[in-house]
């Protein structure tokens, strides 16, 4: 695979406006205020309650201390160093970026570091951050989220990427944590304005590829495949690339290294000691930060009020093979995410094992099965798949239907099969629907009209049982604090009960209550 096997080094990174291509799709772009941006600094006093509102701006630096005149340092040799090639590996980037020499005659205060969130707090999806230091800005991740019900004829939503275009000069490049849509399902429309290098693991960027090439953008824009454990210049920026656990192949979590210090950025995440076909997530490299020691943390808040762990990926596959024998003479439809790779493979797996075709419905479902089995992070026994078209010349009880749909979108697949509107398929008495995934906070109403449609049509829906989370829960979310040990806490990706949570988290394990911000 021509993403897989990239190992080519990047050094120049384009930032000019690109050509603006126009998209059928009805998309709404958020309106912001200018970013309000966080950045570290001198807690006031002991016992100083958190800042949690978002109107005031959070402009604080580390701490410094003000030293008399003195004469300048001479620069070492290792000062006049050039920095290294820009992927490297993860210790000497960090030795490079972060540590000054011992040479160095008189201690230089550090600069501040600042995060511009243009997304992703007080709501689920939309995820999108800048990071700057010094002259250096770097973006992470840049998603869409689903419109609310008041939004009449709006398919998504995307950020205000003003901020952005007015500071393109100083962006050295977009990072992406994973492929899910509220973290990449924006990319087309910010690279429609600017030009600007990508860098992430493999699948992520073979899903981006397939999004630019739907907007007239493939080959247009420099992809760069970074494998976790690696570290990337970008400026002052040392971006290092974590493995972590989540619902979908190749997800990773941030260390970024600057001169102000190392923020931890998590990304969407949860620890499975088992996951189906890819490692534990890298604890011992997150410790090992923490022994180094973290400015911040930037962790994952989806599932911070639910207590306990989450179940491993593994026990879905239990769950299948249980409603695969349920339903022995039935047709057999299952609504997952597109993105939701391992569940696909799951389902791949029992409908080979209980004799029966897979055909797969849906443009974004088409579209991500094909990529990650063109990468290998799919794997289909021969002549298992077959065409939409053909379903009508097998027996119910040997068919099993992959579709789009489950949080209730009114135009995907299983929504217009329930609405009649769906011109290759009609749900039958008796068919057997499952929904593997939960709803999106604020998709229930949408995801139940659906459910309640099918079942007027006589179908057997399962919603139940048959879904694992792939956010960490309450238990895990302590344990990356225990082992980071950062000096400030910034609840990311919730809405703000999920961040206030998290703050509370953050509190129990002894950061003090000046350190938490809810943003």
């Amino acid at each position: 695979s021509k993403y897989a096997n990239q190992s080519k080094q990047h050094k120049i990174f384009p930032k000019t406006a690109g050509a603006d291509v126009s998209h059928k799709s009805h998309v709404l772009q958020a309106k912001s205020v200018q970013p309000k941006p966080f950045a570290a600094k001198t807690p006031r006093s002991k016992g100083a309650a958190p800042t949690d509102d978002k109107s005031v701006p959070l402009q604080t630096k580390a701490v410094q201390t003000r030293q008399p005149k003195q004469p300048a340092a001479k620069k070492t040799s290792a000062q006049r160093q050039q920095p290294a090639q820009n992927l490297v590996e993860t210790k000497m980037a960090i030795k490079q970026i972060s540590q000054p020499s011992r040479n160095t005659k008189s201690k230089q205060p550090k600069p501040s570091i600042k995060a511009y969130f243009l997304g992703g707090l007080n709501e689920i999806g939309k995820n999108i951050t800048v990071f700057e230091c010094e002259n250096d800005m770097v973006v992470v991740d840049c998603g869409m989220a689903f419109p609310d019900d008041d939004m009449m004829g709006v398919d998504l939503v995307i950020p205000d990427f003003t901020f952005i275009e007015k500071n393109v000069d100083k962006i050295r490049g977009i990072v992406i944590t994973h492929g899910h849509e509220d973290h990449i399902g924006a990319m087309p429309y910010l690279l429609k304005k600017v030009k600007l290098p990508i860098y992430s693991t493999a699948l992520t960027l073979g899903l981006i590829d397939g999004k630019l090439k739907e907007h007239g953008l493939q080959g247009k824009v420099q992809l760069n495949t970074v494998k976790p454990g690696q570290t990337v210049r970008l400026g002052c920026f040392g971006v290092e690339f974590i493995h972590v656990n989540h619902s979908i192949s190749d997800a990773v979590g941030l260390a970024i290294h600057s001169p102000a210090g190392t923020v931890l950025h998590t990304g969407d995440f949860k620890i499975d000691c088992t996951p189906l076909k890819e490692e534990m997530i890298d604890l011992g490299r997150i410790a090992e930060l923490g022994q180094q020691g973290v400015l911040a943390l930037m962790a994952d808040s989806t599932n911070v009020d639910r207590p306990g762990y989450t179940p491993t990926e593994r026990k879905i596959s239990d769950a299948f093979e249980k409603l695969f024998l349920q339903a022995a003479d039935q047709r057999i439809i299952i609504a997952t995410f597109a993105s939701n790779i391992s569940r696909v493979q799951q389902i791949i797996n029992s409908a080979y094992k209980y004799g029966r075709k897979v055909a797969v419905e849906g443009r974004s479902m088409v579209n991500v099965i094909g990529t990650a089995a063109e990468l290998g992070y799919l794997q289909i026994p021969d002549k298992t798949l077959i065409d939409i078209d053909q379903i009508k010349n097998y027996p119910d009880d040997k068919v099993v239907l992959i579709t789009t749909g489950s949080q209730g979108e009114s135009m995907a697949a299983l929504s217009r099969m329930a609405a009649n509107i769906h011109k290759k398929v009609t749900i039958k008495p008796n068919d057997t629907i499952i929904f593997s995934s939960n709803p999106i906070p604020g998709n229930e109403k949408a995801v139940s009209r659906v459910i309640n449609e099918l079942s007027r049509k006589g179908a057997d829906v399962i919603f139940q049982d048959a879904h694992v989370s792939g956010h960490a829960c309450q238990e895990e979310i302590k344990l990356i604090y225990s082992l980071v040990k950062p000096k400030y806490s910034i609840p990311v990706h919730g809405e703000y009960r999920h961040l206030k949570a998290q703050a509370q988290i953050a509190s129990d394990l002894g950061i003090p209550k000046e350190n938490i911000f809810i943003l």
